[in-house]
């Protein structure tokens, strides 16, 4: 079965236009022996923080009933991503009501 996702291989015609094209490029020169010599690990340049973990809140996809109209709102408002923008409008109603109940 052919999987459609995958690109066909480029020929060897292709290969040279896309090299010459990158090789003729100013602003992103090849790297030469002495750059590639001269590189160390990430590790040994970047902060321990770098490579910590991002931490993300657990997330669970679920159907929930909404009101059209409400729905709709944030599809206007928000545009794409309207559904986090829920979300956080959702969250702020949480944190609202544990300060009223302080």
């Amino acid at each position: 079965m052919k999987r459609p996702w995958l690109t066909e291989p480029i020929s060897d015609e292709e290969d040279a236009e896309i090299t010459a094209a990158a090789l003729s490029d100013p602003d992103n020169p090849p790297l030469t022996d002495e750059d590639w010599a001269r590189m160390r690990p990430a590790r040994e340049v970047m902060p321990p923080s770098f490579f910590e973990p991002v931490a993300l809140p657990p997330r669970r996809f679920f159907m929930a009933e909404i009101d059209l109209d409400v729905a709709e709102h944030f599809k206007n408002e928000a545009g794409e991503g309207w559904e986090a923008r829920m979300n956080d409008v959702l969250r702020e109603v949480i944190a609202r009501r544990k300060e009223a109940a302080e």
